[in-house]
């Protein structure tokens, strides 16, 4: 009997103790609402980690939002340090108290501060899910100085906590520099980011440097993951790896980004032997090291030189682009290369690097057959499907790389990088349309400009090239198949909330017809990317000849309006099937008028956009 009741005390005191412990997590795991200054913020509680959502508000409507990360699951938000008073749609709150908020709805929320100043604001709820969410706090507490120039860095703090709420990642941040090159100057910035040591973020690989795309110019947000998908499906070595994530900089939601790896030398990036790493170990004083620009070479003077094959990441670069670079050579067709890695090129390293290339350079331009002794046909025919098949408008530009590792004669195409304008989605005036077009080909695009290296040209008719390309674009089919039925459904499932979010922040009336997308509707733009691959890869298999049952186009079959207007007001409309493309649209003068532009996206009217929901075009008189 009395063991009994010992045995019953036990079970009391393990009850008592879960319930404690489940207690411990209810109050780990809180949102809290504080209100001390002029603007409200939420403090999402996890059991390692504490992060602040401040309020945004629309400059233009006043409407203000509270963007909650994937980690927030329940409703219910408590009040905390919310100076004199809080009030939620007449209901005055005090601290401990709780109210639960429900999603798209609108709350008339009023705080009055100790010097009794009121507060109002109309507060919509809105909730990421399913992905991990990126907290940075600069230690200037803003971004101005981070955004006001490209480049410009700033140390801080970081943490990443996963949409279970588990914090993956927190620690102090060496760096956050604003990146890109077209994509800097829009509003929503894309950053570099570099961790104290190297860690493998969010599923991804280990490292310590990672790069934050902001998706500006991808209407449905999934371009670069595709392409990434793509080259991995192909098995090109070193394929960067990327994922979604809600990105919060100093409290403040800036949108959804893809956290990527880097396009870098090391472990678990492009793995080759680190030329940088020995230099510097040769060279105490390489961060003084006098820099040299002579002869189409550019590099530094160093002292001691021992390794000169390799390893070398390069990227055929832009004029422009190439100018600003420390490390680099122009071939003598005038092809420019940016050396990306050793970051401290030496000019017997220099040397080295850009004979090398100008020799397989000259291989191609004359046919020489024995130019994939040294050139890598396989990484080089994956990088030409990715870049045909997502019909990339940088093709051999800019952001192509290639690398060459130390005791190997070969140079490597790859990793690829940089896929927003891809999949349909440019249609600026200077392409000429081109791009939108998915009968178009890279290979054509080569031979329009001297500064686009042409070996995707001269190459692709030898039978070598053409042989092992229909052999890897068969065996990406089924790829595609089990994408176009299911992947980007799947894709889209993931981000849609933290798309919603982002449309919300970005796409407000000051900058619509600016951001990316044809369409308004965010489900119009993925329908739009399915629709070009889909027509895309069939145009493909025609042209190369390959028999495979043709990919069809979404549509849901219902009509939709396309409204024509003048600077009169409107002239005419018709009606369009879903997914169909608008062939011949409505005539006009062109002595009076400049022609046809769509009025949401502002881009040219082109016969091979289709329509996906009730469009505006406009039509300009000459000046």
């Amino acid at each position: 009997m009395k063991g009994k009741r010992y045995w019953l005390g036990g079970i009391v005191i393990i009850l008592i103790l879960a319930v404690l412990f489940y207690l411990h997590l209810l109050e780990a795991n809180s949102v809290v609402l504080q209100a001390m200054g002029d603007i409200p913020c939420i403090d999402v509680n996890m059991q390692q980690s504490s992060n602040r959502v401040s309020l945004w508000q629309d400059e233009e409507d006043g409407k203000a939002y509270f963007f909650l990360p994937s980690c927030v699951h329940s409703q219910e938000v408590k009040i905390g340090e919310c100076a004199e008073c809080v009030e939620i749609d007449g209901q005055v709150l005090e601290k401990g108290d709780t109210f639960t908020w429900e999603e798209d709805r609108e709350y008339h929320l009023c705080t009055v501060d100790r010097e009794h100043m009121s507060h109002e604001y109309q507060v919509t709820f809105m909730r990421s899910a399913n992905i991990p969410s990126v907290f940075i706090n600069t230690e200037s507490g803003n971004m101005e100085y981070v955004d006001e120039e490209r480049h410009n860095a700033e140390s801080g703090d970081i943490c990443v906590v996963l949409a279970d709420g588990v914090t993956e990642y927190q620690n102090q941040l060496p760096k956050i520099a604003s990146r890109g090159n077209v994509t800097w100057h829009k509003p929503k910035k894309p950053y570099t980011i570099k961790l104290e040591d190297a860690y493998p973020l969010c599923g991804l690989r280990k490292g310590d440097k990672w790069r934050l795309l902001a998706l500006w110019n991808e209407g449905s947000k999934l371009n670069n993951k595709i392409a990434f998908d793509i080259a991995e499906e192909l098995g090109m070595a070193n394929t960067v790896q990327g994922t979604w994530i809600d990105l919060y900089l100093n409290g403040e939601y800036a949108g959804i980004y893809l956290l990527t790896e880097t396009v870098t030398v090391g472990e678990g990036r492009v793995d080759i032997y680190d030329l940088e790493k020995e230099n510097r170990q040769n060279n105490e004083n390489i961060d003084s090291a006098p820099h040299y620009e002579e002869d189409n070479k550019k590099g530094y003077l160093l002292d001691q030189i021992h390794t000169i094959d390799g390893g070398y990441l390069i990227e055929k670069d832009t004029e422009e682009y190439y100018e600003g670079e420390k490390n680099g050579f122009v071939t003598s067709a005038g092809y420019r290369f940016t050396i990306k890695e050793p970051m401290h090129a030496s000019r017997e390293q220099v040397d080295y690097i850009a004979a090398y290339v100008d020799r397989i350079d000259q291989m191609v331009q004359n046919g020489d057959p024995a130019v994939w002794e040294y050139l890598d046909m396989e990484s080089l025919v994956s990088a030409f499907l990715v870049d045909e098949i997502s019909l990339e408008t940088d093709v051999a530009v800019t952001s192509m790389y290639f690398y060459k590792d130390a005791g190997n004669d070969k140079l490597y195409t790859g990793p690829v990088w940089d896929y927003e304008h891809t999949f349909g989605e440019r249609n600026v005036e200077s392409l000429e349309g081109r791009f939108v077009d998915y009968t178009y080909s890279v290979v054509e695009h080569t031979k329009l400009f001297d500064a686009i290296l042409n070996w995707y040209m001269l190459l692709y008719d030898t039978p070598e090239f053409q042989e092992k390309m229909v052999e890897e674009y068969e065996e990406l089919l089924p790829f595609f198949e089990e994408l176009l039925d299911t992947g980007m459904d799947a894709y889209v499932e993931r981000i849609e909330p933290s798309v919603k979010m982002d449309r919300v922040l970005w796409q407000d009336k000051n900058i619509k017809g600016k951001s990316a997308g044809t369409y308004e509707d965010y489900y119009a733009n993925v329908k739009y990317t399915k629709f070009f691959i889909a027509k895309r890869l069939n145009y493909l298999c025609e042209r190369w000849g390959v028999s495979h049952e043709e990919f069809p186009v979404p549509s849901n079959g219902q009509m939709h309006q396309v409204t024509y207007s003048v600077y009169e007001g409107v002239v005419g409309t018709m009606e369009v099937m879903d997914g169909e493309e608008l062939k011949e649209p409505l005539e006009y003068d062109q002595s009076k008028y400049q022609g046809w532009i769509y009025e949401y996206s502002g881009e040219k009217y082109s016969p091979y956009i289709p329509i996906y929901e009730d469009m505006g075009l406009y039509n300009a008189k000459w000046e």
